[in-house]
């Protein structure tokens, strides 16, 4: 084996151990959105976009019961909070 490089064991287990941990914060960051959710249902601010206020889709919701933005700002936050 040349000196710097791993062996494709070692590699495979680096890259089973990256996508662990990814899968980890989805979950994670899917639990803390159901969390807020409920926090905002118990508030009565169901249906409401959180961030521009506006209706969200009743498909929107069918779809996603926890979703607490419209599509637009859902898309914005994921942009920005990309894991």
């Amino acid at each position: 084996m040349s000196r710097g490089f791993r062996n494709s064991d070692e590699t495979k287990a680096l890259e089973d151990q990256a996508t662990t941990e990814t899968i980890n914060a989805i979950l994670e960051r899917d639990r803390e959105q159901a969390a807020h959710a409920a926090e905002v249902r118990a508030h009565g601010l169901t249906g409401r976009c959180e961030d521009c206020g506006k209706p969200i889709g009743a498909e929107r919701l069918e779809a996603i019961p926890t979703a607490t933005r419209c599509i637009r700002c859902q898309a914005e936050w994921e942009q920005t909070n990309r894991i």
